[in-house]
This record gives structure tokens, C-alpha cells and sequence, in this order.
């Protein structure tokens, strides 16, 4: 299986392909940084959770408005 050492920082998340058969390993820390190895027999991704939650929030912001009698 290929071997990728990469540092993650916090809010990073990894996805990886079912039936991959990967492996995480821990190999140090610095700081707010960690180093992992991962062994994947499929490419994995590493993406940031914070640019998830950025889309997820919309700039649009909702008014709320006076209600309105209904005439009937």
C-alpha cells in the first residue's frame, strides 16, 4: 500500500474511500500541528472542516417582517 505523511491542523478532515483498507498512524505533534501517515490503497482527500462551515453559512440574512391582517 502507498504510504502519504502529511501534517494536519486543526479543523482538517480526512476522507477516505470505503474499502480502501487505510490506516491512520499517529507520528508526532507540534504545536497545534499534527503529523499522520496514512497507508491507502486509494487516494484519500484532505479537505478543512472551516471552508465546509463557511459555505454552509449563507451571507443572505432573513428579515423578519410585521405581520399583515388577513382580510377575508
Amino acid at each position: 500500500m502507498p504510504k502519504f505523511a502529511t501534517t494536519l491542523e486543526p479543523g482538517d478532515v480526512v476522507l477516505i474511500p470505503t474499502g480502501s483498507g487505510a490506516s491512520i498512524r499517529f507520528d508526532g505533534k507540534s504545536g497545534r500541528r499534527s503529523r499522520v501517515v496514512i497507508d491507502s490503497a486509494l487516494p484519500v482527500t484532505i479537505t478543512s472542516a472551516n471552508k465546509q462551515q463557511q459555505h454552509a453559512q449563507s451571507p443572505m440574512q432573513r428579515l423578519a417582517r410585521k405581520p399583515v391582517p388577513s382580510t377575508g
